[in-house]
């Protein structure tokens, strides 16, 4: 997602141990209740039917733009770019003081050199004395359009995970016809047709559980915090633009940090 003032890690730890248990557990029961044949889990046919035709449904329901960015939707779950809001307030803070003591004018290298295009853009915004209104009917315009834009991304993820069950029900419901039509031929052909009922729902409880539902509830998660701290820049910008104390500015932005995370800041002079 956009960046704010973060440091960035090859992999979200998270990520990471989120996957080894869930898919360790279910992989280890698969193996233990099959006493190690495993391959009894693997229907190639079923697996089109369920992953395939939630792909297929999911494409009905959105637009092909969306489809084409599922890579870099995946980079943002898969790769942690933390947000290091008290970083970023006591860097506002600084601007604020900054501008306090030497006037906005003296923020101009910051506004070129600053590693957040937002913040960039705010601070240009006042440098160049624009209204305090217009400044901030422009900055929220691009958080309400960075919001719509993540969207996208948790709707392919989610549609994936609310059409995966169905899926899977609809291989049970043709494994079981087929069922029915051998019920009174030879018993090995119902259980391989019941067994593949099963194993149709089964691949659409994985899809749903083990694979898009948990990405579409984490790049919802990373959009909120993006929101957050571009809030905080917003907030920032406009106290800047305003002249007020840096006192004032910390004591503003502080608001938006919980008792513990505004105990590990220093405060301003």
């Amino acid at each position: 997602m956009d960046s704010g003032a973060r440091k960035v890690s090859p992999m979200d730890l998270a990520t990471i141990i989120g996957f080894v248990l869930a898919w360790g557990a279910v992989i280890y029961s698969m193996f233990h209740a099959a006493e190690g044949h495993i391959g009894a889990y693997i229907k190639p046919p079923e697996m089109l039917l369920v992953f395939g035709g939630a792909l297929g449904a999911a494409l009905l329901s959105m637009p092909m733009h969306t489809i084409t960015g599922v890579v870099s939707y995946l980079k943002k779950w898969m790769f942690n770019k933390d947000v290091h809001v008290e970083h970023m307030i006591k860097e506002m803070v600084q601007y604020a003081e900054t501008a306090r003591r030497d006037g906005v004018l003296a923020l101009e290298s910051v506004a070129r050199e600053a590693p957040d295009a937002f913040l960039r853009r705010g601070l240009q915004l006042t440098i160049d004395g624009t209204d305090p209104e217009i400044i901030e009917r422009i900055m929220r315009i691009e958080i309400e359009a960075m919001t719509e834009r993540h969207k996208h991304g948790k709707h392919l993820f989610g549609s994936l995970a609310k059409f995966g069950p169905g899926f899977g029900l609809m291989a049970t419901l043709i494994a079981q016809v087929a069922m029915f039509r051998n019920l009174g031929g030879d018993a090995a052909a119902i259980g391989s047709a019941l067994a593949i009922a099963l194993t149709g729902t089964l691949y659409g409880c994985m899809l749903q559980n083990l694979m898009a539902g948990p990405v579409a509830e984490k790049l919802a998660l990373r959009s909120a915090e993006e929101v957050f701290a571009k809030e905080i820049i917003l907030q920032g910008v406009l106290s800047i633009q305003a002249g007020n104390n840096p006192r004032v500015v910390e004591m503003q932005l502080m608001s938006f940090l919980s008792t513990r995370q505004q105990e590990s800041i220093p405060k301003a002079a």
